[in-house]
């Protein structure tokens, strides 16, 4: 073993403009301490002595641990001839199973990665290959993580290379190494089922039928253990996949055997309509879009305001529609809205771009009537299959917001979508149109008792549709609202037929329905319908010859403008008499009715307690005070499963919520609460603070467990913890004494570590954002929390990030008490040896900012001027008078 010379290969891609990446310096800075720890520059030293040196320093510090870990990863990212022999150090010297390592590449995978250049991300699917082949731990979750980066409706070659090696990487160590992770497995079904359905071109031929032959035998190998299993929850989407691509020969045949011979796939399999009534896990449907398209429909559906979204659009169409074969990505959207994004009251009632006005964007602007069709699909799916009981109702809500808004300026819109739902409920799949109708029929049910309509006349039965769809709305949709006892017996025979099923899989214990009308004299298999804007197409994924239903009547509209803006006027026809509201309530009940089911699955002794808080939301504190002491004395017993557990968790979050969410400062004095109490942060803190932190026990590790998934479901908990800690910090007559100590107040937070799965740094700097963006008025409160506390374990003197939030935040009055604080040595921001750097980055900020920077530095009793000197010859004149200024000043003040 030798220490490599840094070569000067960059990870990241960067304009002339920009600051060179935080990340790229701390591998830069990993790589270094990697050449001093592994000899200090004597090039005579034997491969045994560097090792023994790395392996001795490694061993005496984590934090060089740490170092020498991501030297070496710097090492394989950056020089493809030195990786082999980087990745066996790396090895043989990791003391933490590659912890360190995993959580650098989960974050380049799912953060980072548009960004790498291309040898870097050569290295980086190859390490993560490396890791594979030997079974590390987390390579899963990585494998899982670089999937996401495949994009759908993408075929550039960087894309299409990505799809081939990651496959290549599954066939290679499939028997060895992926059989082992059921949920992998799902996602990868989930995964290339989509992506084949881009591949049908003749250049691509080669590549579909590698991704065929592999998913089809997935498929049939695991549809047991992973297609039927609830837990993993692969659900009804894994269907709406299958159909996509249900011509191809391999995956015809599954789809023959799925509604022909359902047990030749398993034993359990009694139709397709099994699957059906399983709700696919959400994470599935987000792996479908890419990280940072992720980020961008959430700014659109979070930030930006109703009237000011056509530049954001504009940009997105750019960027992801600029293709024919970008189309097939609006399904994957509209399916990410409609059943992951579902907006708190606040958003709700706010004048935040709506969920229906973005899916209505989409649908306005697809001008491919086959992509028009499935994202409609995507739209309606939940609908065939709706169960108020179990499912929720933000995942039709998008579907008739959009129909009641497009009337009056997208008339067609309405008019398709109506069509289309009257078609998919009644020739999707004639054999079960009955449990179809009354999804629908449900389905329109709870809109109106959810209010998110209060009459469904405006669209059902607006005189301003044509006849023939009025009548065929009367005929096939108003009719479910008439209370049909035998659509409601479905919803009863279906909760029988669950009640018996196995404890893992839907096994419906009903003979398969037949498939096919008695009227057709050849079999052919039921397919998907793809009803275009004409509402005149259904193509069916039969065998040559065979016969096709008789069909429904034609109603033909009017083409909408390919490249309309979705209209943000509000609908004013005159024959609406109410207008339209989300009520808050929609959502309320809704969350109430989750929060119960999860409640029904505790253990007796959680369940009670949970139950008794949860329908006497009024009752005495002391009373509710008594029922948490019995959640929390069961839990410091009891070991419960992740699911369970997080149940739990999300549950207390619930129940406590108006605590957890109340402001921590006064509103006259905007001054922090002392003392600050919340239920039952401060009641799990006390469990902690009695057991004892270092204690392993059980006990600890589920109080800390229950911290950790909080923060999780609610992140403003975290930096609330801090300000609790400290505050009972102060207070302990005993503080002092423990403060140079590994007190309980400051290791219980870093306890939460290895439950959150993030280091210090990264912890400490999402909680410090968290207050930032929650209560900003609290930041200049908690941030010396946390350099006063974590300072020599973090990085947290060279972010400067966080100390851009900090001035952003600050007034003239908190400036003088940090001032203060500093002057004391209480608390510490800067370094004689990073002081440098961090200023070359504070120059471009505002003035106030840059005033409030040089103020915390002048206060700094380490800080002399010559550490501050070399920061000179970065200052121009002209763009930065502020700096030049504080400069002069302390000139001045040094040589007085």
């Amino acid at each position: 073993m030798q220490t490599e010379k840094i070569s000067s290969n960059k990870l990241f891609h960067q304009t002339l403009v920009e600051w060179k990446d935080e990340f790229e310096e701390k591998i830069e800075r990993s790589r270094s301490a990697l050449s001093r720890h592994g000899g200090g520059g004597n090039g005579n030293a034997s491969e045994k002595e560097i090792h023994d040196s790395l392996h001795s320093a490694a061993c005496r510090d984590k934090s060089v641990h740490d170092d020498i870990c991501l030297g070496l990863l710097g090492t394989i990212l950056l020089e493809r001839d030195a990786a082999l022999k980087s990745y066996r150090d790396l090895t043989l010297l990791s003391r933490d199973n590659l912890g360190v390592v995993v959580d650098t590449l989960s974050l380049l995978t799912l953060e980072k990665y548009h960004k790498l250049t291309d040898v870097s991300r050569n290295q980086l699917v190859w390490v993560i290959r490396e890791m594979v082949k030997g079974g590390a731990m987390g390579a899963d979750m990585l494998c899982w993580n670089l999937m996401r980066q495949i994009a759908g409706g993408d075929t550039s070659a960087r894309n299409l290379w990505l799809i081939d090696y990651i496959l290549d990487i599954y066939v290679e160590y499939r028997f060895t190494w992926l059989n082992k992770y059921p949920v992998l497995i799902a996602a990868v079904i989930y995964t290339y089922l989509r992506v084949i359905e881009d591949h049908m071109t003749v250049p691509l031929a080669n590549l579909r039928q590698k991704e065929v032959t592999f998913v089809s035998s997935l498929i049939r190998e695991h549809f047991t253990e992973v297609c039927m299993n609830q837990q993993i929850g692969l659900g009804r989407d894994f269907i709406r996949q299958l159909q996509a691509v249900s011509r191809i020969p391999e995956i015809q045949e599954i789809w023959q055997d799925l509604f022909y011979n359902p047990k030749s796939l398993s034993p359990h399999l009694t139709g397709v309509l099994q699957l059906l009534n399983m709700r696919t896990s959400r994470k599935y449907i987000q792996s479908r879009l890419t990280p940072d398209m992720e980020k961008k429909i959430q700014f659109l559906t979070a930030q930006v305001k109703f009237g000011n979204q056509k530049r954001y659009q504009d940009w997105f169409q750019k960027q992801y529609f600029s293709t024919v074969e970008s189309q097939t990505l609006r399904a994957d959207i509209i399916r990410y809205i409609v059943c992951v994004i579902h907006p708190p009251n606040e958003i709700l009632s706010s004048d935040i771009l709506p969920r229906w006005a973005v899916i209505g964007w989409l649908l306005t602007t697809c001008t491919n009537p086959v992509a028009a069709a499935t994202a409609k699909l995507a739209l309606f799916f939940d609908w065939l299959v709706f169960d108020p009981v179990k499912d929720n109702i933000m995942n039709i809500e998008p579907a008739i917001l959009v129909m009641y808004h497009s009337l009056k300026t997208y008339l067609a819109i309405t008019a398709t979508l109506l069509d289309f739902l009257i078609r998919l409920t009644y020739e999707y799949h004639p054999p079960t149109v009955e449990r179809f109708k009354a999804g629908v029929g449900a389905a329109l049910k709870s809109i109106l008792e959810k209010r998110v309509l209060q009459t469904l006349d405006v669209v059902l039965d607006n005189p301003k549709l044509e006849p023939e769809l009025r009548k065929s709305i009367k005929e096939n949709l108003l009719v479910l609202l008439d209370g049909n006892t035998q659509i409601e017996n479905v919803f009863l025979d279906n909760h029988v037929q669950e009640s018996n099923n196995l404890p893992i899989y839907n096994n419906i214990k009903s003979e398969p329905m037949p498939i096919l009308n008695s009227t057709l004299t050849n079999h052919s298999i039921p397919s998907p319908v793809l009803i275009t804007t004409s509402a005149n197409i259904i193509i069916e994924s039969a065998s040559s010859g065979t016969k096709q239903p008789p069909p429904a009547p034609i109603i033909t509209f009017n083409q909408p403008d390919p490249e309309p803006d979705f209209s943000d006027e509000e609908v004013d026809t005159k024959e609406e008499v109410i207008e339209v509201k989300v009520k808050k309530d929609v959502v309320e009940e809704a969350e109430r009715e989750r929060i119960f089911e999860k409640i029904r699955g505790l253990p007796t002794n959680f369940r009670l307690p949970f139950e008794a808080l949860l329908s006497q939301n009024d009752m005495k504190v002391a009373n509710r005070s008594d029922l948490l002491d019995e959640v929390l004395s069961a839990l410091i017993e009891e070991q419960l499963e992740k699911t369970k557990r997080e149940d739990l968790s999300e549950t207390l979050a619930y129940l406590y919520k108006s605590e957890l969410e109340k402001p921590t400062v006064l509103e006259d004095t905007s001054s922090i609460i002392e003392n600050l109490r919340i239920s039952p942060v401060n009641e799990l803190v006390s469990l902690v603070i009695e057991l004892k932190p270092s204690d392993k026990s059980l006990k600890m590790k589920n109080v800390l467990r229950v911290l950790a998934d909080m923060i999780t479901f609610m992140p403003k908990v975290a930096y609330k913890l801090l300000i609790i800690l400290y505050q009972l910090l102060e207070k302990d007559p005993h503080g002092e004494e423990i403060r140079f100590k590994n007190n309980n107040y400051e290791s219980l937070y870093k306890n939460l570590l290895q439950f959150r799965g993030m280091k210090l740094d990264a912890q400490l700097t999402q909680d410090l954002k968290v207050c930032w963006e929650c209560e900003p008025l609290v930041f200049p409160y908690v941030c010396p929390i946390a350099y006063i506390w974590y300072v020599e374990e973090t990085d947290l003197s060279n972010s400067t990030e966080i100390l851009h939030l900090l001035v952003s935040t600050l007034d003239s009055s908190q400036l003088q008490d940090l001032t203060w604080k500093i002057m004391q040595e209480d608390v510490r921001f800067f370094e004689s040896d990073s002081i440098v750097p961090v200023i070359v980055k504070t120059i471009e900020w505002e003035s106030w900012e840059q005033h409030c920077v040089w103020t915390l530095v002048e206060s700094h009793p380490n800080l002399r001027l010559e550490d501050i000197l070399p920061v000179i010859p970065q200052l121009d004149a002209k763009r930065h008078p502020e700096a030049l200024t504080a400069l002069l000043l302390l000139f001045r003040r040094t040589a007085s």
